[in-house]
């Protein structure tokens, strides 16, 4: 399906009627927990401004229903199988009160700023299939602006009728006939707020998601997706070519500190480059493994010992 060039929000300003900042913007939330009662309060709390909130859970064993349901969510219960899935089962089972909805992991925040650009752009009904929407990534107290690759646009925005999803590497691909535009203003993104630890255990299994659909996808790609004014495209196909190159977790260190300044960041972004590196050699790791035919990397099978063991020798003698 195709998706064409986008719009931006201020195409949407000129002829429309006024809205009160007291008057609610209609676009439904739904937000994907799991184990997330560090996160999920605050996360609903930031869209306030907006007066459908649902969480989607897929098995918390922690306080994160309990703390939804008292910050004022409804709560919806779904088995994770994957993003997209999730994302589908979502648009076509949960009764949102409104056409629109907005797609939130509940470590990521709306803004002032933002809500104010979705009340200007929801001043009429857009005729777009939905938007992308920047995130800035928040590490240390700080913005990463530079090692995190900032503009990097998600889809989150969207009509329920002219949306669907796809599953690709660990997240997903948007499938839609219509348009797609464009919002500057970013919602906040606490990738670490849950520690290390968790960021590094959730990038093991992504890795695995990741080489497989580097294997799916191959490394054949059009030139003039390189050249594309279509920045996500630009960024997809550099990504496909990735994987051809040796030394690819070194590059990436290059790229986030040299080349996109993040060395300007101090030790938030020098700690980023870090786990990016080894992010991006789990994945090299398991693309080589998977490319030589080697299946079931995860696990490993000893060699059978066809030495007799001391105790088989005491035994018969």
């Amino acid at each position: 399906m195709g998706v064409s060039k986008s719009r931006m929000v201020a195409d949407h300003a000129s002829d429309s009627t006024s809205m009160t900042e007291s008057s609610s913007i209609p676009i439904s939330v739904v937000i994907l927990t799991l184990n997330e009662e560090i996160n999920v309060a605050d996360c609903i709390h930031s869209c306030e401004a907006l007066d459908d909130v649902h969480v989607l859970d897929s098995g918390s064993t922690d306080r994160t229903r309990e703390l939804a349901e008292s910050a004022g969510a409804s709560i919806w219960n779904h088995p994770f199988e994957s993003f997209g899935a999730q994302r589908n089962w979502a648009i076509d089972n949960i009764p949102v009160r409104h056409d629109w909805i907005l797609h939130l992991d509940a470590d990521e925040r709306l803004t002032p700023e933002l809500v104010a650009a979705l009340r200007t752009l929801f001043q009429r009904d857009p005729p777009e299939a939905g938007f992308y929407l920047p995130n800035k990534l928040m590490l240390m107290g700080r913005w990463l602006k530079r090692c995190g690759s900032y503009p990097a646009y998600q889809m989150r925005l969207f009509h329920k009728g002219r949306m669907r999803f796809q599953d690709h590497g660990h997240g997903q691909r948007e499938l839609t006939d219509g348009e797609i535009g464009t919002i500057d203003e970013p919602y906040l993104h606490y990738a670490f707020s849950k520690g290390v630890s968790d960021w590094l255990g959730k990038h093991n299994r992504y890795s695995t998601e990741e080489a497989h659909q580097a294997i799916n996808d191959g490394t054949e790609i059009r030139i003039s997706d390189l050249f594309s004014g279509d920045r996500i495209r630009r960024r997809r196909a550099m990504k496909r070519i990735s994987f051809r190159l040796p030394m690819r977790d070194k590059l990436r260190v290059i790229q986030l500190l040299i080349i996109q300044r993040g060395l300007l960041e101090g030790r938030a972004g020098l700690m980023y480059a870090r786990l990016i590196a080894i992010y991006e050699r789990m994945i090299n790791v398991k693309y080589r493994l998977l490319r030589r035919g080697t299946s079931a990397f995860e696990t490993d099978v000893m060699p059978r010992s066809t030495a007799t063991s001391d105790d088989d020798t005491a035994s018969s003698s």
